[in-house]
C-alpha cells in the first residue's frame, strides 16, 4: 500500500471571517504575532509559544494557506496542532516557561527600588497564575 505525500499533511480547521476587512486585519495580526514569536526565539525575555499560537488563531480565521503552512511547519506544527486539538502543552515547555518566569520575577525583586517593589509582587502573582494554568493543561 502506498501513501501519497499529502497523506502526511494535517488539514487545517478554519473558521474564516466573511468580512474581507476583518480577514486582512487578522492576516496582518497573524504576521505580527509570528514575527514576535520568531523574535522570542532569539530573546530570552520574550515568549515564543503564545505569539505562535496567536498567529495560528489569526490565520485560522483569515488565511487557509498560512494556517495550513503553520500547522505543518517543521518546528511549530506539532505544538500548534496539539494546542488546537486538545489544548495540550509539552511538559518541557511548561517547566521552561515556569523557570523563565521565576528567574524574571526574581530579577525584578533585586532590580526594582523599594518604593516600587509592589510591581514585582504583582508580576509574581500573574506569573504564579500563569504557571498554575499551564500545569492544569494536558501534556502533549
Amino acid at each position: 500500500m502506498t501513501q501519497t505525500k499529502n497523506a502526511f499533511y494535517h488539514r487545517p480547521k478554519t473558521n474564516q471571517s466573511k468580512s474581507p476587512t476583518v480577514r486582512w486585519m487578522l492576516l496582518g495580526a497573524g504576521w505580527l504575532f509570528f514575527a514576535l514569536g520568531i523574535i522570542g526565539i532569539l530573546l530570552p525575555v520574550m515568549p515564543t509559544a503564545p505569539f505562535i499560537l496567536l498567529a495560528a488563531g489569526c490565520w485560522a480565521r483569515s488565511s487557509r494557506r498560512f494556517h495550513f503552512w503553520l500547522i505543518n511547519h517543521k518546528y511549530f506544527g506539532k505544538f500548534v496542532r496539539d494546542w488546537e486539538e486538545r489544548h495540550a502543552v509539552p511538559l518541557y515547555a511548561k517547566y521552561l516557561a515556569t523557570i523563565m518566569m521565576a528567574i524574571s520575577t526574581t530579577m525584578l525583586f533585586y532590580r526594582l527600588p523599594t518604593d516600587t517593589i509592589w510591581v514585582a509582587w504583582l508580576v509574581a502573582a500573574v506569573c504564579s497564575g500563569a504557571a498554575i494554568y499551564l500545569f492544569r493543561l494536558p501534556n502533549a
